[in-house]
């Protein structure tokens, strides 16, 4: 039986083939839940691997001092929904999940795509420039990401450039 991990990834990243990436996951016990309970985890899977997508998204804001440096040009975070072999290397990441690592990502195992709104995205790079990534990740915290299907991938890549 697959397993349902997020992948934590930025646009640019995505643009490109996805590998030896990590991805999140409930670990086992939490994964044998049912109901209102295993949503829950996997909307905490999402989470994590959201909030970590953002740290991979600035990061080139940390070595940044000055206001007026172009962006990174990583885009958006974006978290995958990905079903990965259940023979997949996984370790404890935190009480409750795993990371599961991922030699290669097969597309056609990828159950949606998530990731912020322009103008959330816009907001936290200015955030970045005038106070670093750490108010930057914070705002994008309070922020939903946008879902999108799977088959959406290729209008989605158009769409924003």
């Amino acid at each position: 039986m697959p397993i349902r991990c997020y992948i934590p990834t930025t646009l640019t990243a995505l643009r490109s083939r996805l590998t030896d990436v990590r991805a999140v996951a409930p670990d086992e016990a939490h994964r044998g839940l049912r109901g209102e309970e295993a949503e829950a985890a996997e909307f905490d899977a999402l989470c994590i691997a959201a909030a970590l997508a953002a740290d991979a998204a600035l990061e080139p804001f940390a070595a940044v001092a000055e206001v007026d440096a172009p962006d990174a040009g990583l885009g958006p975070r974006v978290v995958v929904a990905y079903d990965a072999s259940d023979a997949s290397p996984r370790e404890a990441l935190t009480e409750g999940f795993d990371l599961i690592a991922l030699a290669e990502v097969d597309m056609d195992a990828v159950a949606s795509f998530h990731l912020d709104e322009e103008a959330d995205w816009d907001e936290a790079v200015s955030l970045a420039r005038e106070s670093g990534p750490t108010a930057a990740a914070d705002r994008l915290g309070e922020s939903d990401l946008l879902w999108y299907d799977a088959t959406e991938l290729d209008q989605l890549l158009s769409k924003l450039g």
